[in-house]
């Protein structure tokens, strides 16, 4: 079985991760405007590009509808796809996004639907993958870099096999009585970012063209400052990334800090030499795991 090419959405920006043995790759790529390996952008073989959570954050049992991006060559896979809850905590020695044993298809808790598949976060997603963990063996989840916990979620396309991170609301854990309570009324569950159309003119073979993707105002979100004790406010950092059927990129993704008020992100994409069908793929994350996707069908001329 192939194992997919997926971004991790737990990660912070520019870090990375690999399954032992090579079972699966889950990669986030660097956080910073500079130029980015191009190859990346560039698909040449099936592959996963986004697990998209509808809505991108739950509470256990909340209902979540799944989907999920997956290119080729040839434009978008539409195949049928196998959907799975995984529900194997990791050891104190893995420090992957999910369990060998998810990976292996052990512990899983199968959804509904094809294309589009929905379930509920199981009942004890704060205990096996968030800061409630009972079970022997294992302790309690480390929140990512935005507080958040994840349910792993396991998608089969062919022969494709790749891991989304669904995020799950829990609550603080070794907080004050008082902020843990303020957090829990305060808190407001992440949303998927909106991602506008991308605009592209006529296209002719060899062309230089300018892709400029654009976003809604990214959301702010109440943070615990474990060291202070205290809840801060926190606005998203997103991040654009950009896939082309053929061709080449100038860069392959582009993101956007805290700080940094722009709510866009551009790259330059040189159309292949031979005219023909191509298709241009765009994945934007917001930190929290939020994802929305796109893609255009285009004619080279």
């Amino acid at each position: 079985m192939r194992r997919g090419l997926l971004d991790r959405p737990a990660l912070p920006f520019g870090s990375a991760s690999r399954f032992a043995r090579g079972a699966l790759v889950l990669v986030a790529l660097a956080g910073c405007e500079t130029e980015l390996d191009q190859r990346l952008a560039i698909v040449t073989e099936p592959r996963v590009l986004a697990i998209v959570a509808t809505p991108a954050e739950g509470a256990p049992g909340d209902a979540i509808a799944y989907t999920a991006l997956v290119a080729g060559p040839g434009g978008a896979i539409e195949d049928p796809r196998t959907w799975a809850f995984c529900t194997s905590p990791k050891s104190p020695t893995e420090d992957n996004s999910a369990s060998v044993g998810c990976v292996a298809g052990d512990g899983l808790i199968g959804l509904l639907g094809t294309t589009t598949a929905s379930g509920s976060i199981p009942l004890d997603a704060c205990q096996t993958f968030g800061p409630d963990t009972v079970a022997a063996g294992f302790r309690p989840r480390d929140p990512d870099p935005s507080g958040g916990y994840f349910q792993p979620v396991r998608l089969a396309v062919g022969d494709l096999l790749a891991i989304g991170l669904s995020r799950v609301t829990c609550d603080l854990p070794n907080a004050p009585g008082a902020v843990a309570i303020a957090y829990r009324q305060g808190y407001v569950a992440n949303v998927d970012p909106v991602l506008h159309p991308l605009a592209l003119p006529a296209v002719h073979a060899g062309d230089a063209v300018e892709l400029v993707a654009a976003w809604d105002p990214p959301e702010t979100y109440l943070y615990y400052d474990q060291l202070a004790q205290v809840l801060v406010t926190r606005r998203e950092a997103m991040r654009i990334s950009f896939f082309a059927t053929a061709g080449a990129m100038d860069r392959d993704a582009v993101a956007r800090a805290e700080d940094d008020p722009e709510s866009s992100g551009a790259t330059t994409w040189h159309a292949p030499a031979t005219p023909g069908r191509q298709t241009l793929f765009l994945v934007l994350r917001d930190s929290r795991g939020g994802i929305a996707t796109q893609s255009r069908s285009i004619l080279v001329e």
